[in-house]
């Protein structure tokens, strides 16, 4: 059995999915939890430093536009991915 990684890692805004409300832009960070579900994320588009929004957040579901393609993440899957927010002048989502 895998231990849970702890929310606040100390990186400064870094967050899991789950923790952003609708309409965040926000960066990629890090994706932990097993390797079959890493490898699933990452073909789906979701690397390191990859740029996104949120579109929903709520009952049981994440909604991520990601690379001009929407992404819906269940709870367990959101909260292994961590992520920033962008700041203002970063520019437009893909």
């Amino acid at each position: 059995m895998h231990k849970k990684r702890c929310r606040n890692r100390g990186h400064g805004h870094d967050r899991t999915l789950r923790d952003y409300p609708c309409g965040s832009r926000i960066r990629i960070k890090d994706i932990a939890g097993c390797p079959k579900d890493r490898c699933r994320l990452l073909a789906m588009g979701l690397t390191p430093g990859t740029t996104a929004e949120v579109s929903a957040n709520a009952c049981g579901s994440c909604c991520l536009r990601v690379r001009n393609a929407d992404i819906v993440l269940g709870d367990d899957l959101a909260n292994t991915v961590t992520a920033c927010p962008l700041a203002e002048d970063e520019g437009q989502v893909a």
